[in-house]
């Protein structure tokens, strides 16, 4: 290990790690049915080995940005009013401070000034959970939609009375709610109902309960020799352009924190 390698491994208190989008790796596209986790894991593996690595000049300081070298440049399209930008949080806690991290975090990497839909899942879905726990969550959503920076936001993998009761209690409604058809084989009724009784789209989805593995975990530390690294969230967007129904872009962000 150069001492130049070192010494970035002990200011580094931050690493942020953008996959860019995805479609364009033609490794990872052609392994057809993939889980959301071999997903995750084969998009890091290729921006980690696309990475140039500790540069010996760099003054990198505590935040360590990492992502995928593309082979060319990608070029912005033309015409981007038709296309949809959709953010899905994962979230290691309910902090307040998490969830605007992350929303700026996503708008600036994706050069977005609005982020048309967020959608979140907390860190603990079990059916004891309480509004309260999820109020700094929902409240910090709240705000970023006042200030125009998402355009509607939504839950995942919650109780259908954890939600009812976030909406009646919310000032910003949900607008979507998704249902992880793992843990559930059909959406429950009780939501279906209240759904449609309050015109909230009601998605399904497949991501597992725990997103992040130990095997993606080490694949980042061992490759960046960090000690104590945590995963604080991880967000996967999804760029849809509406008229077809074809996805443009896909992509993945983690945002890890180092104790040195």
């Amino acid at each position: 290990m150069s001492s130049s390698r070192g010494q970035h491994q002990q200011e580094v208190r931050r690493v942020v790690l953008w996959t860019g989008n995805i479609l364009e790796m033609e490794e990872l596209i052609r392994k057809a049915g993939q889980t959301t986790i071999e997903e995750l894991r084969g998009s890091i593996k290729t921006t980690l080995n696309s990475w140039g690595g500790w540069k010996e000049e760099e003054d990198i300081g505590e935040v360590l940005t990492i992502q995928r070298q593309a082979k060319t440049p990608t070029t912005p399209p033309d015409d981007t009013t038709g296309n949809k930008t959709t953010v899905k949080l994962f979230l290691s806690n309910n902090d307040s401070e998490q969830v605007e991290d992350a929303l700026k975090t996503m708008s600036s990497t994706l050069k977005l000034p609005q982020l048309d839909s967020v959608i979140v899942t907390p860190p603990d879905v079990s059916d004891d959970v309480t509004r309260e726990a999820l109020e700094p969550v929902w409240q910090t959503l709240e705000a970023a939609v006042d200030r125009g920076l998402v355009a509607s936001i939504g839950l995942a993998d919650v109780s259908p009375h954890l939600f009812a009761d976030i909406y009646t209690w919310a000032k910003v409604k949900p607008t979507t709610v998704q249902v992880n058809l793992s843990s559930c084989c059909v959406v429950p009724k009780e939501l279906t109902t209240f759904a449609q009784q309050n015109d909230v789209q009601v998605l399904t989805h497949n991501d597992p309960a725990e997103i992040v593995d130990e095997d993606i975990v080490s694949t980042i530390t061992s490759r960046l020799g960090l000690a104590g690294t945590q995963i604080e969230w991880i967000a996967r967007y999804r760029t849809i352009q509406q008229c077809r129904g074809l996805v443009q872009e896909k992509g993945y962000t983690l945002v890890l924190s180092c104790q040195g």
